[in-house]
């Protein structure tokens, strides 16, 4: 009887699984299609992208297409490991920039609009990842779960 129960599990544990992937193009679906390096928060003036915060980070689209736009999440805590904003600490930016295959960018992000104090340390980065990317050719990578976020506390 154990038996029949075990092969019953691993029967629907295939088909779920058959069905969950039968959609896939192939594998390189799930290969996360760009790198994020050096993100950090930076303070005072910088040029015309902020006046009081900013979130600076490189870009590197190792895809080969080019892409259109991205939206960027992550989120602040103070030096504590606590939020510094009366609201939700998640940030969610979508980038308009343009990003030709192989190429890395170096992007900011405006912070101003979330501050209610101008903060006198820079804020702690965590859970850094793209959620959707669209491409010049009109496809779309998708990860709105974070499965490929940089977890690290940046200073």
């Amino acid at each position: 009887m154990k038996k029949k129960w075990e092969l019953f599990f691993g029967a629907v544990f295939l088909s779920i699984f058959s069905f969950t992937f039968s959609g896939c193009e192939s594998m390189d679906t799930f290969a996360c299609p760009y790198i994020i390096s050096n993100p950090r928060v930076e303070l005072g003036e910088c040029e015309k992208n902020h006046k009081f915060a900013g979130m600076h980070f490189s870009f590197f689209n190792e895809s080969k297409k080019d892409i259109e736009n991205f939206t960027l999440c992550f989120m602040l805590y103070d030096s504590d490991g606590n939020n510094p904003f009366i609201g939700s600490n998640c940030i969610v930016s979508r980038c308009d920039w343009k990003v030709r295959s192989g190429a890395v960018v170096d992007f900011i992000i405006d912070l101003d609009s979330y501050l209610t104090v101008v903060p006198t340390e820079p804020y702690q980065l965590d859970y850094i990842f793209v959620c959707e990317i669209n491409y010049s050719d009109k496809s779309c990578w998708k990860d709105p779960y974070g499965m490929y976020c940089v977890r690290e506390a940046c200073e």
